[in-house]
């Protein structure tokens, strides 16, 4: 008789890395639940559409936080509570940066898997994002793992199942494992149809182009 699968909440936007790690987290995990933030991003009526039939298409139960303090950061362009600036802006990932997002995403998970009992919080934290991102990092995560020592009576984990792969083998990992990819959105600035013109969607774009030819 093989051990026990661990308990996991997946931390889900409804974007290529974070669905495909909840795919494969699906497999080697009993997920209790995805959560998708509402912190007033532009996406965030397509993040949370997404994410909910990215959950149905796994069998996974979903539930949105809303975090409505986020409205006091009114100046950065990527919430929608600032006037849409140029899609220049978006091209520059640097514009984007939201201050502590992940970590304080990754504590309020915490949170819930300590009171639920879940042993791991899932990510889509990957090597492409890792290289623009501080907090997408290996080092990162075990920085915020050492915390959790600290934070939770059970020692909850994050735990990435893409963390070492580029968006293009992450792509192909994602076909591999039959995630749900046809209900993935991208999109920084939160329209009915992806823009393909951010940051965000040119990456995507880059990937299924190349994967294509």
């Amino acid at each position: 008789m093989g051990a026990m699968k661990p308990k996991s909440i997946i931390l889900l936007s409804g974007g290529l890395d974070s669905t495909v790690s909840a795919t494969i987290a699906k497999r080697r995990t009993n997920p209790l639940f995805a959560i998708t933030f509402d912190y007033g991003q532009r996406a965030a009526k397509q993040e949370i559409s997404a994410s909910r039939r990215i959950c149905q298409a796994l069998t996974i139960k979903h539930k949105i936080v809303k975090l409505p303090f986020f409205r006091e950061f009114n100046k950065l362009i990527l919430l929608r509570y600032k006037k849409k600036p140029s899609i220049k802006k978006f091209l520059k990932l640097h514009e984007i940066w939201i201050p502590n997002r992940n970590g304080f995403f990754i504590n309020i998970a915490a949170c819930f898997a300590e009171y639920y009992g879940a042993n791991l919080i899932i990510t889509g934290f990957n090597r492409e994002e890792a290289r623009e991102f501080p907090d997408n990092t290996p080092q990162y995560v075990r920085a915020i793992n050492k915390s959790l020592n600290y934070g939770t009576l059970k020692k909850v984990k994050v735990k990435t199942y893409v963390g070492t792969y580029s968006k293009k083998e992450i792509y192909k990992r994602g076909l591999k494992y039959r995630a749900p990819l046809q209900h993935i959105y991208v999109c920084y600035l939160g329209g009915k149809k992806m823009c393909g013109e951010c940051a965000s969607c040119r990456k995507l774009k880059n990937v299924t182009d190349k994967l294509t030819k």
